[in-house]
């Protein structure tokens, strides 16, 4: 019973976050700026969400035979549990608000409800570990990640700046996200950070290769560069050694760009 009372109120959060993004964008598509209001709101009903889930689910008795509560970090959670949510959330509402059809908007908001109901409850689950996320968790962050990707790096094709200035926005988007798995998977240090701007350099250049062509093949060709780095690195995260291992995510890198580069 008390399971069902916590899906409920997932529920009832997600259908205010629809009912906001609905309303976002209808409003692109009309001449007024009440979209502006209703995107702030959106992340202000996510925000609410983890501060109430954090709250409730992240502290534990350290045994049964003892009041003392154990708590998770906010400081390690913040930024996997409630800026990634945050980032995936904007990253719709930018895209949505450079689409131009409105029956599409409402297919994306419908499958980004179905992640963010995901996302939520693997966050709440996660907070039983207390020193540790979870491998089915971060599954779905690396999935919410190349989600978000994907977006922001449609936006950033779609707001028609300079070569240069686009490049040094996919750096910058990529190395958040990144930064993102090195948190995910708690490997921070000089050595993370190095890997981690080599990877948003190689991303850059391998979307900017593809610049010039259509608005729908730079944030694929970029958002596969994303995956294969993230595939290698979890991989490597996994304590996987073996040269076999690692080629998967390397063959379905270049069958996934034959296909792209014949549209």
């Amino acid at each position: 019973m008390k399971n069902r009372v916590e899906i409920k109120n997932e529920i009832f959060y997600l259908l205010l976050i629809v009912l906001v993004s609905v309303y976002f964008a209808y409003s692109t598509h009309t001449p007024n700026n009440m979209y502006i209001l209703s995107g702030v709101l959106g992340n202000l009903l996510i925000l609410t969400w983890f501060i109430r889930a954090f709250t409730l689910y992240s502290g534990r008795r350290i045994s049964q035979y003892s009041e003392v509560i154990q708590r998770i970090s906010l400081k390690d959670r913040f930024f996997t549990n409630l800026l990634l949510p945050v980032l995936f959330y904007s990253s719709l509402l930018l895209y949505i608000y450079f689409n131009t059809l409105f029956l599409m908007d409402l297919v994306l908001i419908g499958i980004s409800t179905m992640l963010l109901f995901i996302l939520f409850l693997n966050i709440k689950s996660s907070f039983k570990k207390v020193y540790t996320i979870q491998s089915q968790t971060r599954a779905v962050f690396d999935f919410i990640c190349i989600t978000s990707f994907y977006m922001l790096l449609s936006v950033v094709i779609r707001l028609g700046i300079s070569i240069w200035f686009s490049l040094a926005m996919i750096f910058l988007i990529s190395l958040i996200f990144f930064w993102s798995d090195i948190k995910i998977h708690r490997k921070e240090g000089l050595p993370a950070l190095v890997m981690s701007l080599i990877s948003s350099f190689f991303v850059a250049i391998s979307s900017g290769l593809s610049l010039g062509t259509n608005i729908f093949i730079v944030p694929a060709v970029g958002t596969l560069a994303f995956y294969l780095i993230l595939s290698l690195w979890n991989i490597r995260f996994s304590g996987k050694i073996k040269f076999i291992e690692y080629l998967p995510p390397f063959v379905y890198s270049i069958l996934a760009l034959i296909l792209i580069l014949k549209l």
